[in-house]
């Protein structure tokens, strides 16, 4: 397999030869061995060129430690299948006194703390060169101790999504929460202005099982400006060609210029007022109740946890917390909050009764976007 991806890493060579990856002079990585970029050809004018993809920034792999020495770690990888040479499992990873190292749940540690036999993750970057040598050895920019359950860890180039930060390969969306620790290398507080377009050490627990997954960053490290990864980006977003504009065609004559067009008729707010059978997923639920101006009120806690989603409850706020933070609402308060988005007023604030957490039913139809269907006087949340 590793004799394969030496020949796709020449491809990553020759996107990479544009210069060093950050303007801080954080260590260049090299491509890790189980990922290579792709390149798809595209033809304009019978020539072909290369389009480019965004792919991660960062490449992982999770390997046992097998030897260290100075400026070298030598590890194995637990292959599913034996191979005739023991060399196609071996990686070998260089350190320097840039190469970060962490626990896995943030804490800063030294290379020195880096064991034989320990389980590490390393991420290396896309961008930069290897040598083609077997076995395959690769520069370590992060690397990070495996001694926690339950604990994960994403580098990255992070960007700007609409709610929150998204990760080049679009498989993390992280969110910002009032607990999240924002340091720079140093670990020293990051001062900058924003977190958009830098690349990102990422350090967060539970998350959603969307794509892409959401989170509540417990730790950011900014490691800086990723500058060939985000020319990268940029260029994979532009239009592949420019076409020229089409012509505009003559204004039809109309036998009555003055008349004008009827207003489009907006659509109707669904009328929960008439339900009588909630159903979650094919099960009916109970303990429902209608408000006097009609508002269709729902258990919170019954219907997110049957969504597999998390809900913690601060006493002392009233505050209920859904997935780690990513949504969040307090009793007696007509505020729903999602993410970085602005919090907004549904046809009700939630309410306790009978020591149950209800909200109206759009909270689960417009904030947390389930799908719900109305059939007469039944309601079916998928």
């Amino acid at each position: 397999m590793k004799k394969k991806l030496i020949t796709l890493m020449t491809i990553t060579a020759i996107i990479a030869s544009s210069g060093a990856v950050f303007a801080d002079a954080v260590p260049t990585p090299t491509v890790a061995p189980t990922v290579a970029p792709t390149v798809m050809p595209v033809t304009v004018d019978e020539t072909e060129i290369q389009a480019p993809v965004v792919i991660p920034s960062y490449i992982s792999n999770t390997v046992t430690v097998t030897e260290i020495s100075e400026g070298k770690i030598a590890t194995k990888t637990d292959a599913v299948n034996e191979t005739e040479s023991e060399l196609e499992n071996v990686i070998n990873y260089t350190t320097n006194e840039n190469t970060l190292v962490y626990t896995s749940k943030g804490e800063k540690k030294a290379i020195s703390d880096v064991k034989k036999d320990s389980v590490i993750t390393v991420f290396t970057g896309s961008y930069t060169p290897a040598p083609l040598i077997m076995p395959p050895q690769y520069e370590a920019n992060v690397i990070i101790i495996n001694d926690e359950e339950g604990s994960f860890v994403d580098v990255d180039t992070y960007l700007a999504g609409e709610e929150s930060l998204i990760n080049a390969a679009n498989t993390l969306a992280v969110n910002i929460g009032k607990e999240t620790k924002i340091v720079d290398k140093e670990e020293k507080s990051f001062t900058g202005e924003t977190l958009e377009n830098n690349d990102l050490i990422v350090f967060y627990g539970a998350s959603t099982k969307s794509i892409p997954a959401q989170t509540v960053a417990e730790k950011v490290v900014v490691l800086g400006k990723n500058e060939v990864a985000l020319k990268n980006i940029d260029a994979a977003n532009e239009p592949e060609e420019t076409q020229a504009p089409e012509a505009t065609a003559a204004p039809e004559v109309t036998a009555d210029p003055e008349a004008t067009a009827a207003p489009e008729a907006t659509e109707a707010p669904v009328d929960y007022s008439k339900v009588i059978n909630v159903k979650v997923k094919e099960e009916s639920l109970d303990y429902v109740y209608i408000k006097e101006d009609g508002t269709l009120m729902l258990p919170l806690r019954k219907i997110a946890e049957t969504f597999e989603m998390t809900v913690d409850w601060d006493g002392e706020t009233r505050t209920v917390i859904l997935n780690g933070g990513i949504f969040s609402i307090k009793i007696g308060e007509n505020s729903y909050a999602k993410g970085k988005m602005m919090p907004v007023e549904l046809n009700s604030a939630p309410e306790i009764v009978n020591d149950l957490t209800y909200v109206p039913v759009e909270y689960f139809t417009e904030i947390l976007e389930i799908e719900a269907v109305l059939d007469n006087d039944t309601l079916s949340l998928y």
